[in-house]
């Protein structure tokens, strides 16, 4: 007698609680957002009481809080969880690199040069803006192809423990961390150097070099960390929300005009005389 094969479909509570997961990723639920289940179920096309259902779960894994007389938002994070969040990173990805560089197939690594190709395009993108740095499209265009970029580097390790962990950090890490809010943030030279390293890891991968690929990926986390908080810091942002400290007046000075669009195009110039040099 032939075996049935058995699908499982996913309860509405689920599939709520999965679109609603999604939406945080992305960034269209941002930290401190107020959550109506009314609009929420409205705008995923279902019925309050699975996207109740789904938000009660969020608030279980702490992505979201419920505040007395006020309902539920979105959690935000304090510079201290977003520092220990970067460490989690850092024990995770390497090892998750490591394995990929040894199970990676070619359409694996094929998608990964084609996300380095999109980044770069973007590059030029915000290398062509007067202001040097990205607007919120830009920048919500290069989180999503760099998320997509580590999410093919967990899929290729080929370990379900590794994957259901980073779905977690995942969410944190590009839902929660303040880079969405702060375009100024993603100068072109900032871009070059995430780009430079997406780079060196595609080759580790490529070469099945399981050592450099967890280096490079290392490296590349705690530059991007140091990177964060000096922008933190150095504008002085009080929050991860980029709510400014109060600052004095001080006189204008001259403009910098065609010299900040040769600042930040220099490091884009850089980048175009490697893939060149390396026959791209």
């Amino acid at each position: 007698m032939e075996k049935k094969e058995v699908r499982l479909v996913p309860t509405l509570g689920l599939q709520a609680y999965d679109e609603l997961r999604r939406m945080l990723v992305t960034g269209r639920l941002t930290p401190g957002m107020q959550l109506v289940n009314r609009k929420l179920a409205d705008e995923i096309g279902m019925s309050m009481t699975p996207v109740r259902e789904a938000v009660t779960r969020l608030a279980s894994e702490g992505f979201v809080e419920h505040v007395p007389g006020a309902g539920a938002f979105v959690r935000r994070i304090s510079r201290q969880e977003l520092s220990q969040l970067y460490d989690v990173r850092e024990a995770l990805e390497p090892v998750a690199a490591a394995a990929a560089a040894a199970h990676a197939t070619g359409a694996e690594t094929a998608e990964l040069r084609a996300l380095a190709a999109a980044s770069f395009a973007i590059i030029r993108r915000i290398a062509a803006r007067p202001a040097g740095h990205a607007d919120a499209e830009l920048m919500a265009e290069w989180l999503d192809a760099d998320r997509r970029f580590h999410e093919i580097v967990f899929d290729a390790a080929r370990n379900r423990w590794l994957t259901k962990v980073a779905a977690d950090v995942k969410l944190l890490a590009y839902g929660f961390s303040p880079q969405r809010r702060m375009p100024a943030f993603l100068t072109v030279g900032k871009a070059v150097r995430t780009w430079r390293g997406h780079r060196r890891l595609l080759r580790a991968l490529e070469t099945r070099d399981s050592d450099l690929a967890a280096a490079t990926i290392r490296s590349h986390i705690r530059e991007g960390k140091d990177e964060v908080f000096a922008h933190l810091a150095s504008h002085g942002l009080e929050s991860l929300d980029g709510q400014r400290k109060p600052r004095p007046i001080h006189r204008r000075g001259r403009p910098r005009g065609s010299k900040t669009k040769q600042k930040a195009a220099a490091p884009l110039a850089r980048a175009d005389r490697r893939k060149a040099t390396a026959g791209e």
